[in-house]
């Protein structure tokens, strides 16, 4: 079977990448890899469209992120070390998007979002913790820093790379050391950035164009590898022995065995801003009916179209009970009121949200449904199987 490439950089990696995830999902199919993981720096960006290609493909998503690690949040260093965090079920997803919130906080990012070594030590069994490349902790710490061995200890693989370059040579045969020493399996990482020779050639005009340079990255292969390719370039490095790199490209599908898959749930999801549904809808109607008074004492709807807006509101609010869009109402009249109140300029309307007179009731726009004769049906109905734009 198949290795499985799991350090992997998309578009979507801070501009480290040409290559299109979906570019990877086919090349691992076509090599007939049974899984495939996603590790773009700092945020699992676009996590839901990459599931469903796999899905689409046949293939384990893995969940994951190069999170940056920093041994002080204050005074800030910008010494951001990198680690692979993998999601191993769904309660490890939960926990990854919440160290990747904590890491955005003022009192975390520096340069860019980081979380704290003793929060990576606080990381359950629920998310697959791997060392990582030459930025790793386990390479930039001094051996004798006490920080290390914890750090080591508590990953789950160490993870060891192909590139033919000293810095990487002398690193694997430390991590090999290092593994012996404290039981911990070494896997094979390739921390891919480029789907082929021709996107790798498109990343150095933009890293070029970015001003960018990663000192040391010269004789960096860093494009997608066959198992055979990858196991010729361990050859060629000569760091490992070859029973000991076969291991470790092996132990990459021991780890993508320890990922439960999980599937995603496609129902319409909207917001809930009080509490519960119930308390959203009760809100809704309670704004409805009082902004429509008020509009109504102001001027600002004819007293000829009361009776008109009456019935359609009634109408439209029990079809956002139907759908429970009330607090997808709600949010919008809230953030189009904040805008208003802040001096920040907004469109009178947009798309078929003009068709509802709740929506012009509760200043979410400024176009009168009635006047104009609009049609709410187009924007939500009982049977609407979408949800609303």
């Amino acid at each position: 079977m198949a290795y499985t490439v799991f350090h992997l950089h998309s578009d979507l990696s801070l501009l480290d990448s040409c290559s299109k995830f979906q570019e990877y999902v086919d090349l691992a199919k076509a090599q007939g890899m049974k899984a495939i993981g996603s590790t773009e720096h700092g945020i699992p960006r676009s996590w839901v469209e990459k599931k469903m290609a796999c899905d689409a493909a046949g293939i384990k998503f893995i969940p994951g992120v190069e999170i940056y690690i920093t041994m002080s949040l204050s005074p800030k260093v910008r010494d951001n070390y990198h680690t692979v965090l993998l999601a191993r079920n769904a309660e490890g997803f939960r926990e990854l998007n919440e160290l990747i919130e904590l890491s955005t906080r003022s009192d975390h990012f520096y340069y860019n979002n980081r979380i704290s070594a003793e929060e990576f030590l606080n990381i359950s069994s629920n998310i697959i913790k791997i060392s990582a490349c030459l930025a790793s902790p386990l390479n930039k710490l001094d051996q004798s820093d006490p920080m290390y061995m914890k750090m080591a200890s508590h990953y789950d693989f160490l993870e060891v790379q192909h590139h033919n370059v000293p810095d990487q040579i002398e690193y694997n045969k430390q991590l090999l050391r290092l593994s012996k020493a404290i039981g911990k399996p070494l896997i094979a990482g390739t921390d891919t950035h480029s789907s082929s020779s021709y996107k790798a050639e498109c990343r150095e005009v933009l890293m070029l164009y970015k001003e960018q340079y990663y000192p040391g990255e010269e004789g960096f292969d860093l494009v997608w590898k066959t198992e055979d390719e990858l196991i010729d370039a361990f050859k060629k490095q000569g760091a490992l022995p070859r029973n000991v790199y076969m291991e470790a490209i092996a132990n990459t599908n021991v780890m993508a065995d320890m990922v439960e898959d999980f599937q995603l749930d496609k129902t319409p999801k909207y917001p809930i801003l009080y509490g519960s549904s119930e308390a959203d809808e009760k809100k809704l109607n309670e704004i409805t009916w009082k902004m429509l008074d008020e509009k109504l004492s102001a001027g600002i709807i004819p007293q000829e179209q009361a009776d008109a807006f009456r019935k359609d509101c009634a109408e439209e609010l029990e079809a956002f009970h139907q759908t429970n869009m009330s607090g997808f109402m709600l949010s919008m009249s809230e953030i189009i009121s904040w805008c208003r109140n802040s001096g920040i300029p907004i469109g009178p309307c947009r798309g078929s949200v003009g068709g509802s007179r709740v929506a012009y009731v509760t200043d979410i726009i400024d176009l009168n449904p009635v006047t104009y004769n609009t049609v709410f049906s187009r924007f939500c109905n009982s049977a609407r199987v979408e949800l609303g734009d």
